[in-house]
């Protein structure tokens, strides 16, 4: 009887077993299939907006009818409308072309390929427009190269052949004609430097040209033919020597020839002309007739 009722719970433990995992595995299946269910609603939904925003990128940015470039707009100082017209041509760019297709990198390489350009800031101005911000090189001066005028910027870049238009009002720089380019820009690169050190001094907006000569001295004339000889280096205080040279000149009215010599260390030689006098030591501190230089 025993053994029969050990027998009977045995098999009924079976069958809850039985039930039990046939039971689970419905319960799992069930929860296994929503799960995939929403992974796969995910996926339709990833899928679905990832078409309407391919849908909506090629309407609005490859639909030649949106975003259409209509204007081109050229900013900064003195660019002529002629310079304007060089920019629009050189930038290759075309009416109606789609303004998110333009490569703005190529489009400021194109504008700053003129001389006279010195920066470039390019972008776009939806819906329907480039703007292109320019800042051109100033003239510093003007060279003398085969028998032409250019100008020349103040760091020695050649900004194009001088015209009536921007004026000859500029120093001319001369005495740099040779074959060879690198004694040309050093000969430069040295008048430059002297005009940017004279700039600030007593010769500011006198001088009319500086002459490079064969020793590589310097020598300047003034707009009014006077020429004033500074030799090689030392330019500061020599600027110096001839700013208490022209107060002495004025103080005692002395006649002199349109000549000045400062290549000697602070010294200034000067050729005055007849009738005039040279003062003795100590002049200052007498009475001086002012008769006596005429």
């Amino acid at each position: 009887m025993r053994l029969q009722k050990n027998k009977n719970n045995i098999i009924r433990r079976k069958k809850n077993l039985i039930s039990k995992n046939s039971q689970n595995g419905k319960h799992s299946f069930g929860k296994y299939f929503i799960k995939s269910l929403y992974v796969f609603a995910a996926i339709a939904i990833i899928l679905a907006a990832g078409y309407s925003g391919y849908k909506f990128y090629g309407y609005f940015f490859l639909n030649k009818k949106v975003f259409r470039l209509k204007k081109i707009e050229i900013i900064g100082k003195n660019i002529t409308s002629k310079e304007k017209n060089k920019i629009i041509v050189q930038s290759g760019l075309f009416k109606n072309e789609n303004l998110i297709n333009i490569n703005l990198k190529k489009l400021s390489r194109l504008a700053a390929s003129y001389r006279w350009v010195k920066n470039v800031t390019v972008y776009r101005k939806f819906p329907d427009a480039i703007v292109i911000v320019i800042k051109k090189r100033k003239i510093f001066a003007m060279v003398v190269y085969k028998n032409n005028l250019y100008y020349v910027s103040k760091e020695g870049y050649i900004i194009g052949k001088a015209e009536a238009r921007s004026g000859y009002g500029y120093p001319v720089i001369t005495g740099l004609n040779t074959d060879d380019s690198g004694v040309y820009f050093k000969k430069l690169k040295k008048a430059l430097s002297f005009l940017k050190i004279s700039s600030h001094s007593i010769l500011s907006g006198l001088t009319g040209e500086i002459h490079v000569e064969k020793d590589d001295g310097i020598a300047l004339y003034t707009r009014k033919g006077l020429c004033i000889k500074f030799g090689i280096g030392n330019y500061k205080n020599k600027l110096k020597t001839l700013k208490k040279l022209f107060l002495e000149i004025n103080a005692i009215h002395i006649r002199y020839k349109n000549y000045i010599n400062l290549e000697y260390k602070n010294e200034a030689v000067i050729k005055v002309n007849k009738g005039s006098r040279v003062l003795p030591a100590g002049y200052k501190a007498k009475y001086i007739n002012g008769d006596i230089f005429k």
